[in-house]
């Protein structure tokens, strides 16, 4: 009676700490005419059974393409070309937020004043957070670019 006890216990414990003990293992994925993708423990139509065991990009790396593609170096030129490209996106956002920092700080200006309603001060306390999240994004952007 006692073993039968620690079994019962141990099977709880186990269905507890991994589920897919009680729930099974199996997936499948379905993909219809309109090429909607639905993933399902049971087969639906021709679905195919996905296994998803313990998975490791290291022994699977040999035998899949999608993971070689990962795994080959980048010309030089190429490599050049997504810097100088990057580096005008980053310009642009740094532009973007300096544009948008003078545009708060006017708004800024037009709501203070001494006498100020709820609604001004809660406007004014609005802006300056505004205020703030756009001299990071200029901080980390003028750093990310070396200025």
């Amino acid at each position: 009676m006692k073993t039968k006890i620690q079994l019962v216990v141990l099977f709880l414990v186990l269905s507890f700490v991994h589920p897919a003990v009680m729930a099974g293992s199996n997936i499948y994925q379905h993909v219809d005419k309109e090429g909607n993708v639905t993933f399902s423990n049971r087969p639906i139509g021709s679905a195919k059974k996905i296994y998803i065991g313990s998975y490791s990009p290291r022994k699977y790396a040999s035998n899949s393409p999608a993971l070689k593609s990962f795994s080959t170096p980048v010309k030089d030129s190429m490599q050049k070309e997504r810097n100088v490209m990057r580096q005008q996106i980053l310009k642009k956002e740094l532009t973007t937020e300096i544009k948008l920092l003078a545009a708060t700080l006017d708004h800024i200006d037009e709501v203070a004043g001494e006498h100020q309603s709820a609604q001004q001060q809660e406007k004014t306390v609005q802006l300056k957070n505004k205020l703030s999240l756009h001299r990071r994004n200029i901080a980390a952007l003028r750093k990310e670019l070396g200025q």
